[in-house]
């Protein structure tokens, strides 16, 4: 199972960026809707059938917005159960929280009865014609939307969060958070992706062991992301793990994530709204 590094599905899938729409969130809904409806003129004339996709608003689960902004009995009861969020994926493979639906393309019918040609030939026209609505609608220059496109989105991301490394009341809670952990690295944007990566880098080295087939190619700046097929009880020691490592990363953080997360949400948010973007967590 391949997931992505980022948390950003290729599919682009379009959701709300704040518990209620900002005049920011609502303008990139409309954005994202102009972005469809260039992009099926485009393919119209190019002679192939391109179906816009539904622009759909996001349902947060209960408590994900508490969550991201940092408060510590909502994040301290999702770590109980979900860990980081990694192996609880398997644990609880129909469980919303961990596993949120996010609904098949519209498109993916005709992609299906196409031949190899054919949708080559379609790809490449669909990522020209979405590279003319993201300069025409976001003023951005890419030349594709499964590359250059998530590779524009995931660099400014990084560099939203990393903004906030500099700031001398959030470095400072960074360094006691990481004297808890009994770590070196003290950087806010790196304690707070921490344990999510840590389990994600050991769900992939578990993942590598068990495939058989060759490893899948992914874009240049991302990281592969494996989860193991495995089935949920085989899955549980790992997350007890991940659990306990969680809930102790949440003691020794509970001042630097009531500082830090909702100023992350509010950096992270913009992104998502300029790239008219779903907000993926």
């Amino acid at each position: 199972m391949l997931i992505a590094a980022k948390a950003v599905a290729a599919t682009l899938l379009i959701g709300t960026f704040s518990g209620l729409p900002s005049p920011e969130t609502q303008a990139a809904y409309e954005k994202k809707a102009a972005m469809e409806e260039t992009r099926v003129a485009c393919m119209q004339e190019k002679g192939l059938t391109y179906l816009a996709e539904p622009i759909v608003k996001r349902k947060w689960q209960p408590g994900e917005l508490e969550r991201l902004a940092g408060d510590h009995e909502a994040l301290r009861a999702y770590r109980a159960k979900y860990g980081f969020g990694v192996w609880s994926k398997l644990v609880y493979p129909r469980d919303s929280a961990v596993n949120p639906v996010s609904g098949e393309s519209v498109n993916n019918k005709n992609l299906m009865a196409m031949q190899a040609d054919e949708l080559k030939k379609w790809r490449a026209a669909d990522d020209a014609c979405f590279a003319e609505a993201a300069e025409k609608h976001l003023g951005l220059t890419v030349t594709s939307q499964r590359g250059d496109y998530l590779t524009q989105l995931n660099a400014a991301l990084d560099k939203s969060v990393a903004a906030l490394d500099k700031d001398k009341g959030l470095a400072q809670l960074g360094k006691r958070f990481a004297a808890c952990l009994g770590i070196s690295d003290t950087r806010p944007s790196a304690l707070a992706e921490r344990g999510r990566s840590t389990f994600t880098k050991q769900a992939t080295q578990v993942a590598k062991k068990l495939r058989k087939s060759p490893l899948p190619k992914v874009p240049e700046g991302r990281t592969l992301a494996l989860m193991p097929p495995l089935k949920p009880e085989q899955a549980k020691p790992y997350l007890e793990k991940e659990i306990k490592a969680a809930l102790k990363d949440l003691e020794c953080g509970k001042s630097f994530y009531a500082a830090y997360s909702p100023r992350a949400k509010a950096a992270r948010e913009q992104v998502y709204q300029r790239f008219a973007v779903d907000f993926a967590l």
